[in-house]
């Protein structure tokens, strides 16, 4: 009898709960809170710091923007001087060959005046031919002189001059000019036409008269 009561006694022990179950249900469950609690708290902070490293890397892309268009821009520049160097680099030769030239084509024309050796003057106008070649090859252009209007950015008035022509018109070339690939290699020297005073006009008109 006492041994059934004992058993009955213990089977019923087991099937009941245990009186320490809610409380450890409860513990885990404040277990589980805490972090959430935790995160939920530190949220903005968080998003502080999200948005402070999003201006940076929006920071950090405007700079490397600039960096990229300063350098295009440098790059540009530079291939630029080197175009020029490539067009304009001999201007100084150049130069030099349009004083030699011009000095030839005087003894030329002194030398037709005074009736030379025609086989030194044959030599000397293949010369003068050979040279216009290398010129007109290397870009060199002669700029328009007597006739045409006077242009200060081609031009260098050497002296202004009563003429019947339209006033401003280039009646003389003291030196001609030239352009080296469009830019002035050499400005002209001129003589340009100016309107004759009034008294002066009306006294060769008497005159014909």
């Amino acid at each position: 009898m006492d041994d059934k009561q004992t058993e009955n006694n213990s089977e019923s022990g087991a099937d009941q709960p245990s009186k320490n179950q809610p409380g450890e249900q409860q513990q885990q469950k404040r277990i589980e809170a805490e972090p959430r609690d935790e995160l939920a708290e530190r949220l903005p902070e968080l998003e502080e710091a999200l948005r402070l490293e999003k201006n940076k890397s929006d920071d950090l892309l405007r700079r490397l923007q600039y960096l990229q268009a300063d350098f295009e821009n440098y790059r540009k520049r530079v291939d630029k001087e080197i175009g020029d160097v490539r067009k304009y680099g001999n201007e100084r030769l150049l130069s030099d060959l349009l004083t030699v030239r011009d000095e030839l084509e005087l003894a030329y024309a002194k030398a037709r005046e005074s009736k030379q050796n025609p086989v030194l003057l044959d030599g000397v106008g293949m010369i003068l031919k050979r040279l216009q070649n290398l010129l007109s090859k290397e870009g060199v252009e002669r700029i328009p002189g007597v006739g045409s209007k006077f242009n200060p950015d081609y031009h260098e008035a050497a002296l202004r001059i009563p003429s019947e022509e339209e006033e401003g018109t280039v009646v003389e070339e003291v030196r001609p000019g030239y352009l080296l690939r469009g830019r002035v290699l050499r400005a002209s020297i001129v003589k340009v036409a100016e309107k004759r005073p009034l008294e002066e006009s009306e006294g060769k008109e008497e005159s014909r008269e």
